[in-house]
């Protein structure tokens, strides 16, 4: 007879502090589920991730504690065990999370390995927890985790694991970065495999400022197999069955299982009759561009909606950047709520206006044309200079981003900036002009990457012109005026820059021309005062500029 676990993944979208939202988003998933025996919700749902300095207040603690009582009195007329995660105060604050069932509090487990790299800093909010925690349900011992817990081999998994855990659920705030997803189901499956269990992985989906959380909760058996995965990027609930007699025959064939294992009988006990059994689905996984495209499309619309705005205003150049932004936020916020403006001086092409009235026409929007010409003569005309320099290049964007927050203010619409990675890293991008905005879609992709991203949007159709794809780039600010007149080539470019940044490789470690090499470094080094006062916009990359990067503006 199979001895079977019904257990269900619920990936929600929380809004840091919106208890009373995200108590009815967990309860409203608990009632559309089929009601298995367990049911698993992502790391700090209760309270949304991540909370940062929120955490020291009382009001925010007490909250926690009431929207958990919440849940608590929710879940009497329920006959499914209730795991959620929440800030826990008890003397010190814990990252932890709850199990619940019919009114009553089963046991907490604080997380114990507290991540403090790149974008975490947890050990500034939390304790580090010490006990394990594990229950039985109809004789099935399941153990829990949080998040880091996992990533560590001889951890919580394994304690529980060998004290007798058939199931290990680990409940996540997981931020994206690309191709990430490989990398957490390849060591997921190596929990799975030493252990000999289920892996039952719940993530977070949504976005909160620069994180972006793509979900993709899963389930792992014992031989190392997924046999469950939820979409990427969309909330949802994975719901599936684990037949335990398979733990039970990889552990008896296994003799070092016999050796290591020391399983006595658990404090918490449970009986629960769900004699039905749950199908399973494994939902694909995503190529790199529509991994990034979902992921900066979710990025725009949960910055606009978590905030209450409705409507963007940007600048459409006829280049590549600002098409690309264009095209996400309209699928991000819909046609109706989006507004391009063209604003040309003399040194724009005509073949740019062109570029930028067939990309709005292929997307359904109207293109507005405000000529800023008269402005820029206005302007040398009052300030009387000789020459023409870089001082003039940069006056034209930033008469630009003059108009674009003037219709913000007016009409209440965020500035949407189109500046991308490879540019802020050298500095190639105005400060005060193009580089600013409410939000920045692009700022953690390279060059590159956004021109592999238009030839896939148009894969099927031209959507994004493709003289926008195949003219070399330019920001048009004097007469015949190309990027790479100052810049290497950006498959050059950003090489050195993906060296630079992403693996930390020192100069003399880097493959190209050393002058080359020298000079991306010193522009690399000498612009980060630009970046500090850079829009936020998505983390796409492990070192994105903002929350993943961390550099002094004042350094010799």
């Amino acid at each position: 007879m199979k001895n079977i676990l019904n257990i269900g993944l619920a990936q929600i979208n929380t809004i840091v502090g919106d208890f009373e939202y995200n108590f009815n988003k967990i309860k409203d998933f608990i009632l559309k589920s089929q009601k298995p025996h367990i049911i698993a919700f992502p790391e700090l749902s209760i309270c949304g991730y991540m909370p940062l300095d929120m955490v020291y207040s009382s009001r925010f603690l007490r909250q926690n504690e009431i929207y958990f009582e919440k849940l608590l009195d929710f879940s009497k007329s329920l006959e499914t065990v209730i795991v959620v995660g929440f800030v826990r105060e008890d003397g010190s604050i814990y990252n932890s999370l709850g199990i619940i069932f019919k009114g009553d509090v089963l046991g907490f487990y604080d997380k114990k390995f507290l991540p403090n790299y790149n974008v975490f800093d947890e050990k500034r909010y939390f304790k580090q927890g010490t006990k394990d925690l594990t229950i039985d349900i109809n004789n099935i011992r399941i153990g829990f985790s949080i998040c880091e817990d996992i990533w560590y081999p001889d951890g919580t998994e394994r304690i529980d694991a060998l004290s007798g855990a058939q199931v290990i659920v680990n409940i996540n705030a997981s931020p994206y970065t690309l191709k990430k997803q490989n990398l957490k189901e390849t060591f997921l499956r190596a929990r799975a495999i030493d252990n000999l269990c289920f892996v039952a992985y719940v993530n977070l989906m949504g976005a909160n400022d620069e994180l972006v959380f793509n979900g993709e909760s899963l389930v792992i058996n014992p031989k190392g197999d997924i046999i469950a995965k939820a979409k990427a990027f969309k909330e949802g609930l994975l719901e599936t069955a684990l037949d335990i007699n398979e733990v039970h025959i990889k552990r008896r064939t296994d003799k070092r299982w016999d050796e290591l294992s020391h399983i006595k009988p658990s404090n918490i006990s449970i009986c629960l009759e769900k004699p039905y059994t749950l199908a399973s689905c494994i939902e694909p996984s995503l190529d790199k561009e529509q991994e990034l495209i979902e992921a900066i499309i979710l990025s725009i619309r949960d910055y606009f909606e978590k905030q209450n705005f409705k409507r963007a205003v940007l600048g459409l150049s006829g280049g590549i950047d600002s098409a690309l932004v264009l095209y996400l936020s309209i699928l991000a916020l819909g046609e109706e709520n989006v507004k391009a403006i063209y604003m040309p001086t003399k040194f724009n092409k005509d073949e740019s206006y062109m570029d930028a009235k067939r990309l709005c026409d292929n997307l359904g929007i109207k293109l507005e044309v405000i000529s800023i010409e008269s402005l820029r003569n206005n302007y040398y005309n009052v300030l009387n200079y000789d020459t023409f320099d870089i001082a003039d290049e940069n006056l034209q964007a930033r008469i630009r981003a003059n108009i674009l927050f003037y219709i913000s203010n007016k009409e209440n619409r965020i500035v949407l900036s189109t500046s991308n990675k490879s540019e802020s890293a050298v500095g190639y991008t105005t400060i005060y002009g193009d580089m600013s905005g409410g939000f920045a879609p692009i700022k953690d992709l390279y060059k590159t990457e956004i021109f592999e991203i238009a030839r896939y949007i148009n894969k099927d159709r031209e959507i994004i012109p493709n003289h926008i794809i195949e003219k070399p780039p330019s920001a048009e600010l004097r007469e015949n005026q190309k990027d790479e007149d100052s810049l290497p080539p950006y498959e050059i470019l950003d090489k050195i820059l993906w060296l630079l940044i992403e693996e930390s490789k020192d100069v003399e470690d880097i493959g190209f021309d050393k002058d080359i090499v020298k000079k991306v470094y010193n522009m690399l080094l000498k612009a980060e005062y630009k970046r500090r006062q850079a829009p936020i916009g998505p983390k796409l990359h492990e070192r994105a500029f903002g929350i993943g990067w961390r550099y002094p503006v004042v350094r010799r």
